[in-house]
């Protein structure tokens, strides 16, 4: 046995490290999620994993993928259609597509005293967007700590709802389910075939929900930012923010910004309409929760199908602008558009440098924001117009809302995901891989990037008209 047990561990480590030598790290992460998938997919094809209802594998490869990439889309109904094992699998399948398969694994060799290659904390660098490959085994000890701490807190507020309503056992497996997809963004529940429309008035669910949400969007680095707060507790809280790093005020500023914003939005363009029987204390609860859900997790207090097709479109601008770097949330990040506004605001006011409380944005910042933005709109474009040509069946509107739902992994729906024909699931598919996994590193694990020496080469400027 401890021969065999040897002959394993050089296997391990033989393979190991092939692997990180050998391979792009953007398609190390990239193929991690297509592996979580289909062994996902796998499983909840499974007997065991059904209550009887015959469907086809796809359906089983579209949870997968939505649950994945932590968006919130299905095809079935998660209470009718899988068994408590079936759920299980889905439970893990949100926690490794929120925190990431290699995030686990890196875990899992730290834990087991295993000294990590540079192109494993490469890894974790380039998969959790750290700035650095500095403490990275504390990092990642830190995260899987704050994690469990965050979804132990709706755990155990939620069950004091649930318990009521479902009894303990099952009150307390629907609050973990409900609790992990929260902080993970992944917009799903066990429970209800109206995602959490019979809440919409009550405040304990809704506060513990959008406290979830908003904490799993922030990003891991804004985390052991704020949390110096706690340990500097003799400073004034103005002192400790001026050594905040500009990554966490930006996306701290606009975050607050959009979570107000829409909800303000939102109930003047609904009050009348979709609100219209509800009290005010309901609509101020729903417009806030809508709000903050837009930050990418995919949950509704009220049927996105009865809205206004103008709310629908202000909704997919903060859908597509989605959570922050570094979390659980997707979309083309608060970051980048916060970039991409302050780059604006300097060229309108024809300054040479970009910059933010008194530090300057590098140029290569904001060229990668402008070609993640890009890929987003062309993406979404592409997607939009092969939809149209498949499934004619539907407006517009409801298509595009439904691909930029994808691929900022929302998970928000007019109610036309079900009816999809298979080849506009794949479409949607692809959108909520390209959206978790993020286009720049589909770009780069695709393509073979060699330098060339002409690449070297500088040449003599000459101004092309513009606008």
């Amino acid at each position: 046995m401890v021969y065999y047990g040897d002959c394993m561990k050089k296997c391990f480590n033989f393979l190991r490290e092939k692997l990180m030598k050998g391979v792009k790290t953007p398609r190390i992460l990239a193929f991690s999620f297509i592996f979580v998938i289909i062994i996902g997919s796998l499983l909840l094809s499974l007997p065991i994993s059904n209550n009887g209802e015959n469907v086809k594998y796809i359906e089983h490869l579209f949870t997968a993928v939505s649950a994945t990439c932590v968006t919130g889309l299905l095809t079935v109904n998660i209470s009718t259609q899988y068994t408590i094992f079936g759920q299980v699998i889905i439970i893990c399948l949100m926690q490794i597509g929120g925190l990431g398969l290699m995030t686990f694994l890196i875990m899992f060799l730290s834990v087991a005293k295993k000294q990590l290659y540079f192109a494993e904390k490469k890894l974790v660098q380039d998969a959790l967007n750290k700035s650095t490959i500095e403490n990275i085994p504390v990092y990642i000890k830190s995260i899987f700590k704050y994690t469990l701490f965050f979804e132990m807190i709706g755990v155990i507020f939620l069950s004091f709802k649930f318990c009521k309503k479902f009894g303990f056992a099952r009150g307390v497996f629907n609050a973990i389910f409900l609790s992990v997809s929260a902080f993970c963004n992944a917009g799903m529940d066990n429970f209800s075939l109206s995602s959490l429309e019979m809440y919409k008035g009550d405040l304990l669910v809704n506060v513990v929900v959008c406290f979830l949400i908003v904490v799993g969007g922030l990003g891991f680095a804004v985390w052991f930012d704020l949390f110096n707060i706690i340990k500097n507790k003799k400073k004034s809280i103005k002192t400790i923010s001026h050594h905040f790093t500009i990554n966490t005020k930006l996306v701290v500023k606009i975050t607050a910004i959009l979570i107000i914003l829409g909800a303000v939005v939102f109930y003047l363009l609904e009050n009348n309409w979709s609100m219209n029987n509800l009290n005010v204390f309901e609509k101020i609860i729903i417009s806030i929760f809508n709000s903050i859900t837009l930050r990418t997790a995919g949950f509704s207090s009220i049927p996105i199908g009865n809205m206004k097709n103008a709310t629908l479109l202000i909704m997919c601008l903060f859908m597509l602008i989605g959570g922050s770097p570094g979390g659980t949330a997707g979309g083309i990040k608060t970051t980048t558009f916060g970039v991409l506004l302050l780059s604006i605001k300097t060229i309108i006011s024809n300054k040479t440098y970009i910059n933010y409380h008194q530090r300057e944005i590098s140029q290569n910042i904001v060229n990668k924001a402008f070609i993640v933005f890009t890929i987003y709109l062309v993406s979404i474009f592409i997607s939009v117009f092969f939809l149209l040509l498949m499934e004619p069946k539907f407006q517009l509107m409801e298509l595009l809302f439904e691909t930029i739902s994808a691929i900022a992994t929302v998970g928000l729906s007019v109610g036309i995901t079900p009816d999809l024909t298979n080849y506009g699931k794949i479409i949607i598919m692809i959108m909520m891989f390209i959206g978790r996994v993020g286009p720049i590193t589909i770009i780069i694990s695709t393509i073979s990037r060699k330098t060339n020496k002409n690449d070297m080469i500088r040449y003599s400027q000459e101004d092309v008209l513009i606008g």
